[in-house]
């Protein structure tokens, strides 16, 4: 029960489940994120290792960027489950969806290429 309870914590913020949502579809970095969400870099790596550290997501280095996905193959039952019933959630959803165009503009605009 503890691991539902922190779990649930971690996912009680609108932003770090748009973000999972997004990190569903493809690898991104701090940077790019920034351009996505109105936060500061901070903010951003905060609620990207609360993600990681609960087990949703693996990271890696890219020259100066720190990069994220979804982990839906390592991650522990609960998670993978969390994950996958994510992925088939709110996929018309208005917010969402500007957030996906919002990705495809970033990544257009090579965001993170100009941050290495």
């Amino acid at each position: 029960m503890r691991e539902w309870v922190r779990l649930a914590k971690v996912l009680t913020d609108e932003t770090r489940i748009r973000m999972l949502k997004l990190l569903l579809e493809r690898d991104i970095c701090v940077c790019e994120m920034q351009e996505i969400f109105p936060l500061s870099e901070s903010q951003v790596s905060r609620n990207l290792k609360m993600l990681a550290d609960a087990g949703f997501l693996k990271r890696w280095r890219e020259g100066k960027c720190a990069v994220y996905i979804a982990d839906r193959v390592n991650s522990d039952g609960l998670c993978k489950a969390l994950l996958d019933l994510l992925a088939d959630s709110f996929n018309d959803d208005e917010v969402v969806c500007r957030d996906r165009e919002r990705l495809q503009e970033v990544v257009a605009q090579q965001v993170r290429v100009r941050n290495k």
